[in-house]
This record gives C-alpha cells, sequence and structure tokens, in this order.
C-alpha cells in the first residue's frame, strides 16, 4: 500500500513540475498594463514594493496576492483582471508541447500627425509621451516560453528613422518613405533572454527601462532611450528588492561636443562604455517603500568584476584615479583632463496616505561641491536633481480615474562629469554614420523646472481618456557636453540664460474597438514665450496626432 502511495505521489509531483501554469513573459516600460498596477496600488492602498518595469511575472503575482479582490472597486477589479489577463498572453500563432510554447503576434500601426506653427518643434518631448518612443510601422515578436520559468523573445520591426520623423515641416508620420535611411536601421528593439521564479530574476538583451513611479520621467533611470542593452538580475521578496544592474553604453562624442580643435591623442568614440548600478528596496508596513540607489560610468574601460560584487560601494573603490584622463581639448579647462568615471547617488519614497492617496519623490546627484572639493580641485558645479508628485484616484457610474502633480528641478550640469564619457549620456545609431545618432539623459533633461499636473479615466476595457497641462522652463543648456570647472559655472541656477517657457495642454483618447483594432489620438496646444531662448519670441502652436493599430 506505501508503494502504491509513493507511485501515486510521484506521478503527481512530476505532473506538477511539468505543468505548464503562465507563460514567464516579462512586461517591459511603456506596456499599458503599468497605469494599471499604479492605479491598482492607489485603490488598494498597497505600495508596490519597487517599481522597476521589466516586471517579471512573479512579482506581479506576489503583489496582487497582498490584495484583497473582493474589497476593491468595480473599475479596480477591471484593472485587476486586465493585469492577470496581460499575464496570460494570447496571440494568432500559439504552438504548445509540454513545457513548451511559442506565441507569434503581427502588429501594425499607422500613425499621422500634423503642427500648425513649424516655429515650435514636434513637442511630445514636452510631455510624458516621449517623442523618442514612436510607433513601429510593424513588428512582430516571437516569443518562446519554456515552462512558467524562461522565455526567449526576438521582435523585428519596420520603423521610421526618428530624425526624418521630425523632418517634416508641418506634416509626418511613422512610415520610412523614400529612402531606406529613413528606416529606423537600429532594430530590434527587443531582444533578450530572461529567466527566474517565485523570488528571483535574470534578464539578458535589449529592452526598455524606467526605475521609479514618475510620470513624466525618472531621475536616476529613464526610458528616454528606446531601450538600453543590459544584464540585470533580482532578488525579490513581499518586503524587500535586490538588483544589480549592468549596461554597454558605446559613445561617439561628435554629436554632443566639437572635436575640431580636440587634441589628436583623446578618445573621440569607444564601444568599451559601461553603466553599473546597483539597487536596494525596501517596504515598510505595506505603505512606504524607500529606495537606495548607486551607479557609475565607467568611460572607457572592459567589463570589470568589482563593479558586479553584489554589496559593493561604488564609491569606496577611488576607481576615478584608476583609468587614463581624458585629454580633452585646448579650450578645456585647468590641464585639458577629465576623470573618465562619474558615479550617480539616488533616494526614493512612496508612500500611500490613505487609501487613493500617495505621495512620492525622489532625489538624484552625481557632483556635489563640497568646501573638500572645491579647496582641492576647484569650484566644480553641483549636479542635483529633485522629483516630488502626488497621485489620487477614484470610482464613480462605472468610471475609473487618476488625478496627478508633479514637480521636477534638474541643476544646468545634473548628469555631467569631468569627461563626455563619464557623463550620464546614453547614445545609439538611428542609421549608419556619424550624421544618425541620437542622444539622451539615462534621467530627465538638466537645466529644467516643470510642473504638470492632469487627470486619466478609463471606462471599463474600452475607453481611455487623458488630459495634463504642462508648465516647462528651460535654460539653454541642452544635451551638449559643455562642463565647466568654474566659480561661474557653480553659480549658475536653473534655468539658464534665457528661459524658454512652455505651457502645454494636451488632451488624448485610446479607443479599444476589440482585442485586434485600438484607434488614438490627440490633441496639445502649446504658448512659448522666449521661443527658441529668444526674448521676446512669444508664438502660439499646436499639433494633433491619430493613430490606429492592428495587432493579431
Amino acid at each position: 500500500m506505501k508503494a502504491i502511495r509513493l507511485l501515486l505521489f510521484t506521478i503527481f509531483l512530476f505532473s506538477a513540475l511539468n505543468l505548464f501554469s503562465s507563460p514567464y513573459d516579462m512586461i517591459p516600460a511603456g506596456d499599458p498594463v503599468l497605469e494599471d498596477l499604479l492605479y491598482l496600488s492607489l485603490e488598494s492602498g498597497n505600495t508596490i514594493v519597487s517599481f522597476t518595469p521589466p516586471f517579471a511575472p512573479h512579482e506581479i503575482e506576489r503583489y496582487l496576492d497582498t490584495i484583497d479582490f473582493l474589497d476593491l472597486s468595480p473599475s479596480a477589479q477591471e484593472a485587476y483582471n486586465r493585469i492577470t489577463r496581460r499575464l496570460n498572453p494570447q496571440a494568432l500563432l500559439n504552438l504548445s508541447a509540454d513545457n513548451y510554447l511559442f506565441l507569434l503576434n503581427i502588429n501594425t500601426t499607422l500613425e499621422g500627425r500634423v503642427r500648425f506653427n513649424s516655429d515650435i518643434p514636434w513637442y511630445q518631448r514636452y510631455t510624458n509621451d516621449q517623442s523618442s518612443h514612436i510607433p513601429a510601422l510593424v513588428s512582430i515578436p516571437f516569443r518562446f516560453y519554456f515552462a512558467d520559468s524562461a522565455q526567449l523573445h526576438f521582435e523585428p520591426i519596420i520603423a521610421v528613422n526618428q530624425l526624418f520623423y521630425n523632418d517634416g515641416e508641418y506634416f509626418g508620420s511613422n512610415v520610412p518613405l523614400y529612402d531606406i535611411k529613413n528606416a529606423d536601421q537600429n532594430m530590434p528593439m527587443r531582444a533578450y533572454v530572461a529567466f527566474g521564479s517565485y523570488f528571483w530574476n535574470f534578464q539578458l538583451g535589449r529592452d526598455r527601462l524606467s526605475f521609479g513611479s514618475g510620470h513624466m520621467a525618472n531621475l536616476a533611470l529613464s526610458d528616454n532611450p528606446q531601450f538600453y542593452d543590459f544584464a540585470r538580475l533580482s532578488f525579490f521578496s513581499d518586503i524587500f528588492k535586490y538588483s544589480v544592474f549592468v549596461s554597454q553604453m558605446p559613445m561617439d562624442i561628435r554629436g554632443i561636443y566639437d572635436t575640431t580643435g580636440i587634441n589628436e591623442n583623446a578618445l573621440v568614440h569607444t564601444t568599451q562604455r559601461y553603466f553599473y548600478m546597483h539597487r536596494f528596496d525596501f517596504l515598510f508596513l505595506k505603505k512606504l517603500s524607500f529606495t537606495i540607489t548607486e551607479g557609475v560610468m565607467v568611460g572607457d574601460s572592459a567589463l570589470e568584476l568589482r563593479y558586479l560584487n553584489p554589496m559593493m560601494v561604488f564609491h569606496s573603490l577611488y576607481s576615478w584615479n584608476n583609468y587614463p584622463q581624458w585629454e580633452g581639448s585646448s579650450d578645456y579647462p585647468d590641464d585639458g583632463t577629465g576623470d573618465m568615471n562619474g558615479s550617480l547617488l539616488s533616494l526614493e519614497l512612496n508612500y500611500s496616505i490613505i487609501k487613493s492617496l500617495s505621495v512620492y519623490g525622489q532625489f538624484v546627484m552625481n557632483q556635489f561641491a563640497t568646501s573638500y572639493k572645491i579647496d582641492r580641485w576647484g569650484t566644480q558645479p553641483n549636479g542635483l536633481g529633485y522629483l516630488a508628485g502626488a497621485r489620487y484616484s477614484g470610482s464613480f457610474n462605472g468610471w475609473g480615474s487618476t488625478f496627478f502633480f508633479e514637480f521636477i528641478y534638474t541643476d544646468p550640469y545634473l548628469y555631467l562629469n569631468p569627461s563626455p564619457f563619464a557623463s550620464l549620456i546614453n547614445m545609439r545609431y538611428l542609421s549608419g554614420g556619424i550624421s544618425s545618432l541620437q542622444y539622451t539623459y539615462l534621467g530627465y533633461p538638466r537645466d529644467t523646472i516643470a510642473i504638470t499636473t492632469g487627470a486619466r479615466f478609463f471606462n471599463r476595457d474600452k475607453l481611455f481618456l487623458y488630459g495634463e497641462f504642462t508648465w516647462l522652463s528651460q535654460g539653454e543648456h541642452d544635451i551638449n557636453w559643455d562642463w565647466e570647472n568654474t566659480k561661474e559655472a557653480y553659480y549658475e541656477s536653473t534655468p539658464t540664460g534665457t528661459a524658454e517657457n512652455n505651457f502645454i495642454l494636451s488632451f488624448n483618447v485610446r479607443y479599444l474597438l476589440n482585442s485586434y483594432l485600438t484607434f488614438k489620438c490627440g490633441l496639445s496646444g502649446v504658448y512659448s514665450v522666449n521661443n527658441a531662448h529668444k526674448p521676446g519670441s512669444n508664438i502660439f502652436g499646436g499639433q494633433a496626432t491619430a493613430s490606429v493599430s492592428f495587432c493579431f
């Protein structure tokens, strides 16, 4: 009898181990379901341990287990159900056998836009709808799943070169017309392997990233770039998460620095540039999360094991002394050299005060001019940034809603360090040659003060409405390398020079006709004061965008 029981138990255990419960599908930054996740955290009053997509499915399942579904409002229950459906993706082509599952989708999006004043730039960049994330005309994600613990993802695309997309005087579309150079040739944007279990996750490859719950952006690591090439290992529980992250970030400085007078021995481009980061997230009483993040950009060195030490304090390595100095150019301050690595520190706070109301904040720094530094190395400019925000949710007559307010301040020299290779800037190619390079900050644009407020409404799974008003004051420092080690730079305050002030009002609608077809449209108006930093140039402008997406 015991032998029969043992046999039955063994068969049951073997079956359980081979049970394909749900695909191990990573959810990236920018996925619409993340809005539902934030809404659910408001409606339940339970703060998420760490809002750092891409999310492994086990992380979201752990969070959902902390929520009482019956205690949620009807709109929050709908959001909960959308999240659970997202954890079980569907596709037109679906092949499975034992522990193996293959899904294939074909996604198409046709987008067009028009602006009413060509003196005002195409201004998605003024809002949280980043212009760097133009929808692909065609994307074909190949997804391979192995049980509920591993995923291979490969997503070829046809997409427009962003320089061509922004080239039209009054009209634009995401269709790469006329020439192959008008297509974005750096594809795919998503391709990776990921695996893990109920308490850990590892991902290697290319994907979108964003660390933090900021609405307009995040200060330490945001999804301004269309992708990062990275490896990340995370361990997580209900109250703690630890992540170690490394990203390779090649750099060619000819697009952000005038190299005509550069020393002939100075470095101009390299692929041996790595950004290392580790992050500690803590959750207290399901209400308060606190995060410490430390990172270091190493400008020209092979991958180093010491930065992969999971408990190392990067700053204590004193590693700026370990690399040859960048030789700069004849007009570089002092001796014409600069450190080839730079550090980053950020602190984050998320607090659910009561159900439906939460506040959050972020602080980031890469330079802080203490008296010791000033006496030893001169008057270095500070590189500090601050973000503060609040969210409130509500539910009425079948509608769910979220209201938000957010403030961002960034110093004139935030993200810059004594060499362009040590600065916290990402670069990628859009097509061949140096004439088609795209540069983005890892966080929010420097030399900026921004305030935005708005609301999001949704009715079941069909209709989503967005509206927001933003005031953005931008100083004259743009995304170029102009770091100075001078007293004048130290005393510069945001916004510098003749500030361009933009007042933007925007409305967006997303309508899901069915599981295959989605319509989006948006209308924005802007009043620009000192447009293009020209005193007295005060003008009105506007922009309309419409798209249709088909997925099968």
